[in-house]
């Protein structure tokens, strides 16, 4: 007698049943990828082929899912943290990504610069992970930047060496993308056949790209594609660096070190990677009150369940091992993935494992190009400050250090000098510190140098015992209190919004009067502040612990 997986390698796709459901949603996600752009209800509808009743229903679950997010001010719909998560597990066990990760990051912390990787998207080379071998460079490039193929040195790369239908594509796609790329802003007139066909040969010969001062002035890049056994482009790497800081000639340290990394990389493709090891799956917290508590599609709270399973594992898996990892039984699970193949959400390997799709690529490098730390933010502090009846700030690493980008002041009269702009002390301010908690030592090092200019700052030599065992204890209980310091009768408790890196985006703090708040990362107070970071991290792909 046959099991499910031995039907699922026998039967045409076609011909095995999947769940209806599972498929109409799928209409609703596709038309995100196809469409590219946050959409609204009616548009998406008519986009999926659906009446608005209909695709509102599905949305509810899509939503509660996290496969679709709502934008809280606009309304309009986008990819969610899952489909983020999903795409990003799909570029993540690419060969030449993995190939290429540890000699981008030994690379940055060689040469003290940033490096990027990136890959090829539906719009363009897309940025899908930054290395900061320093003080990050603070340009307007982030993970989901999406590359001119004309204006930037990685750009270019992807003209030289890649693949002449993928490129036709993108450049149908950059042609009506506006000032959305990186790099279109400083778009010169084309250069004809002739000098464009020699541009490109000189870079191919080259094997290496250069930009000085564009598209961003003071800022410069050297890039250099990583290849297959073939000689097929895969993803360029590229060092990024303050032009006075990064030296860009064709035979100088940073290209030899530059074109090493990538020939390591290639070198590198083909190799077997030790499997990772299962987790258990996490559920991601409530996105919006208001989905819970709509009429969904019941059917695809089953499918959510196996999509979380498969991206806490990090890895493809067969049938029953995600079907267990999930907690449902072969034969339910069977359909729904039948389902999420037809869609191209999930993918199957030759040994038949389940993987994330090019449906949920597409989706993720959206999600990824839409994340908005401030944007996403907002309702979570506004809701925070209401419920709280405090005052509540968020924060970024900005150049001089911890910045203040949203204070959304309490109804009741407080005695802060905390305003949009305020730069903040690493070592005198709970903001400060639990930024300070997600700090290499090097970075830390570079930055306690600039505390005079902080708020609450003072000339700090370096990080002492004291400060040490303080930064420990943040990152052991996710939060950090300030009572009376640097204001006197003010007290507040702050909480770090991490990335699907890990790396810490914002820092959120609730800020009132030091007589009755709450004490401890147990209290109520710390407990509703940790629940709106999580789930703004959540938003920024993070799948840490939680």
């Amino acid at each position: 007698m046959q099991n499910d997986e031995d039907r699922a390698d026998d039967a045409p796709q076609k011909a095995q049943r999947g769940i209806q459901s599972v498929e109409v949603g799928g209409r609703l996600l596709d038309a995100l990828a196809r469409r590219r752009k946050p959409l609204g209800l009616s548009e998406l509808a008519a986009a999926a082929e659906l009446s608005t009743a209909q695709a509102h229903t599905y949305l509810v679950s899509l939503t509660r899912l996290a496969l679709v997010k709502r934008d809280a001010i606009t309304g309009n719909y986008e990819p969610g943290p899952l489909s983020l998560r999903l795409g990003l597990m799909s570029i993540e066990r690419q060969p030449a990504y993995r190939a290429a990760l540890p000699h981008a990051a030994r690379l940055a912390e060689s040469v003290g610069l940033s490096v990027a990787l990136s890959v090829p998207g539906a719009l363009g080379p897309t940025i899908v992970r930054i290395e900061h071998g320093g003080y990050p460079l603070h340009v307007n490039l982030h993970v989901g930047s999406v590359m001119s193929l004309d204006t930037t040195a990685t750009g270019r790369v992807f003209r030289a060496f890649g693949d002449p239908a993928q490129l036709d594509a993108m450049a149908a796609s950059q042609a009506g993308a506006g000032n959305t790329l990186a790099g279109a802003e400083s778009a010169q007139p084309a250069p004809d056949a002739d000098a464009r066909r020699a541009q490109l040969d000189a870079v191919r010969r080259r094997g290496i790209e250069r930009s000085v001062d564009l598209p961003s002035p003071g800022v410069s890049a050297l890039s250099v594609p990583v290849l297959d056994a073939d000689g097929r482009l895969q993803l360029a790497l590229t060092v990024i660096g303050s032009t006075g800081s990064i030296d860009v000639a064709w035979d100088g340290p940073i290209a030899a070190a530059l074109r090493d990394a990538a020939r390591q990389a290639s070198a590198s493709l083909g190799a077997e990677d030790a499997a990772t090891p299962s987790a258990a799956p996490r559920v991601p917290p409530a996105l919006a009150d208001d989905a819970k508590a709509q009429r969904g599609i019941n059917a695809l709270d089953s499918t959510g369940g196996l999509l979380l399973a498969l991206v806490s594992a990090g890895r493809a898996l067969p049938l029953r091992e995600l079907a267990a990892t999930a907690g449902m039984p072969a034969a339910k699970a069977f359909p729904h993935l039948v389902s999420l193949l037809k869609i191209g959400l999930l993918s199957r390997d030759a040994a038949g494992c389940f993987d994330a799709g090019p449906l949920s690529q597409a989706l993720g490098l959206i999600a990824m190009q839409r994340v908005s730390p401030a944007r996403d933010a907002e309702a979570e502090i506004v809701a925070l400050a209401e419920a709280t009846d405090m005052s509540v700030a968020a924060a970024t690493l900005g150049p001089l250090g911890p910045t203040v980008i949203r204070f959304e002041e309490s109804a009741r009269p407080q005695h802060v000098s905390l305003q949009v702009g305020t730069v903040m002390s690493l070592v005198n301010t709970a903001i400060g510190r639990s930024f300070a908690a997600g700090m290499t030592d090097d970075v830390l090092a570079g930055l306690l140098a600039g505390e005079p200019v902080r708020l609450a700052g003072r000339a700090t030599a370096a990080a002492d015992d004291a400060f040490r065992a303080r930064l420990a204890q943040i990152r052991a209980e996710g939060v950090d209190f300030a009572f009376d310091a640097p204001v006197p009768g003010i007290a507040t408790v702050a909480a770090p919004v991490f990335d699907h890196t890990g790396s810490i985006r914002l820092v959120i703090a609730i800020i009132g009067a030091s007589r009755g708040f709450p004490h401890g990362p147990d209290s109520g107070l710390a407990q509703a502040l940790l629940a709106a970071t999580r789930r703004l991290s959540w938003r920024f792909g993070w799948i840490g612990g939680q």
